[in-house]
């Protein structure tokens, strides 16, 4: 057995090493990494702190917190291991040969009064050639957004495709009995107030192009659907129909929404427009139809019904309109959430008291769950489908925001903020 571990382990180094030398040597290749494959050999990279000018206490500081933020940033990522800063002393003079690297990024940084320069660049440790580098101007708050800019950057070069620190989310925090509307940076920093309606709103969720979000407000006495302009800042009224205006989807091109109304008398799924004139009805009793999500081609749609006695996910098919129940286990399945990648559809479940996360195949069979501790829900999809976002009182009975990778792996609180927060959802990787 210990010889068979042994096979095992230097096969998938080799496997590992020759992914790299391919993605190095091949023309536009790059390297696939499976964040949740058991056997993943994470990236080593050094990004140690950046040369300052001047060179003064206050500088040395700042060019530490951007190499610290972009370390995070590599890390959340679940792809690199970066090599503590301890161990070559924190500047960019080490014996790099000392150590096994990939991946070095070098840097520095001009503080002129407010303003500030960085330039950033990542080289390859075997060819010790630059393969990507920039130069971002802008203010000494903005230091943060350098170093995700960065991130992204470095994500693209070595996967091909781009990671989730532009992403931004958006969720709900309570304060007393009131709920507003807040987002953040993806990484939890720069909470920001978005609502001020004094009241309740639920169940924001941003455009896929990121330029607005919409949400659920009871502000004028009944649930309407709002929608704010992420760049002005202006807010409109979207729906104000009789009854419910709730749960609100975007569809993939930014153009429509799936939406809850029961002004008909029995609360049902319509597609409206941006400026809330429905287009169509995609469902019509018996039940409670709520909680729509798009599948990334726009092609269908999964939701929450009780039509047959209890809260159940069925997709349906748009053209056709005909809807399958996927979910049998359990009595109470709700707010399911497709992946960008289609493959998969997230949902919070009953089990055994508590509310869990779960993650289920699109055609149906048998869930996974994600979650054991506490009451976990509203999962929410990271732009690139790797990790999943979600609330949980594991932490005590404040909800709390988590995040883990797709397959229940790295699971890890990313925020708490005044009395609780809830409703998350993670936006475009825009910003």
């Amino acid at each position: 057995m210990k010889d068979k571990n042994i096979y095992t382990k230097t096969f998938c180094r080799i496997f590992f090493f020759l992914l790299v030398i391919f993605s190095h040597s091949s023309a536009g290749a790059r390297l696939y990494i499976d964040i949740t494959s058991p056997y993943l050999q994470k990236i080593p990279i050094a990004v140690p702190y950046l040369d300052v000018t001047p060179n003064t206490f206050e500088n040395d500081l700042l060019g530490r917190k951007i190499s610290e933020v972009l370390s995070n940033d590599l890390i959340f990522h679940g792809y690199f291991s970066v090599l503590d800063p301890a161990r070559y002393g924190y500047r960019q003079g080490a014996d790099w040969s000392k150590f096994r690297l990939d991946y070095l990024v070098r840097g520095s940084m001009e503080k002129k009064g407010d303003s500030l320069i960085a330039e950033l660049r990542l080289f390859d440790m075997s060819t010790g050639s630059m393969i990507q580098g920039r130069r971002y101007n802008g203010k000494v708050k903005d230091y943060r957004m350098m170093a995700h800019r960065f991130c992204d950057l470095i994500i693209m070069a070595i996967t091909g495709k781009h990671g989730v620190s532009l992403s931004k989310i958006t969720f709900i925090a309570k304060k007393g009995g009131i709920k507003e509307v807040y987002t953040s940076d993806f990484d939890g920093f720069n909470v920001r107030r978005e609502t001020f309606d004094k009241g309740v709103t639920i169940s924001p969720q941003y455009s896929p192009n990121g330029k607005y979000i919409v949400y659920t407000s009871y502000k004028s006495g009944k649930p309407c659907l709002y929608i704010k302009d992420t760049k002005t800042g202006k807010i409109y009224r979207l729906t104000k129909y009789s009854g419910l205006n709730i749960a609100p989807a975007w569809h993939p091109d930014n153009h429509c929404l799936a939406v809850t109304l029961s002004k008909d008398g029995n609360p049902d799924i319509y597609i409206i427009d941006l400026k809330g004139r429905i287009k169509t009805r995609l469902t019509k009793g018996p039940g409670i139809n709520v909680s729509p999500t798009w599948s990334p081609d726009g092609k269908r749609l999964a939701f929450v019904s009780d039509r047959t006695g209890s809260p159940q996910i069925y997709v349906m098919d748009i053209q056709t309109r005909y809807a399958r129940r996927i979910t049998y286990n359990g009595t109470y399945n709700t707010d399911p959430q497709w992946s960008p990648h289609g493959d998969r559809i997230v949902y919070a479940g009953m089990n055994e008291g508590r509310l869990q996360v779960f993650s289920i195949s699109p055609e149906g069979g048998y869930p996974v769950q994600l979650t054991c501790s506490g009451n976990n829900e509203n999962p929410s999809w990271s732009p690139d489908g790797k990790q999943i976002l979600f609330s949980s009182t594991r932490m005590g009975p404040e909800k709390a925001l988590f995040v883990m990778y797709a397959d229940g792996r790295g699971q890890r609180m990313l925020l708490r903020y005044l009395n609780g927060l809830e409703i998350a959802s993670w936006g475009p990787n825009r910003f």
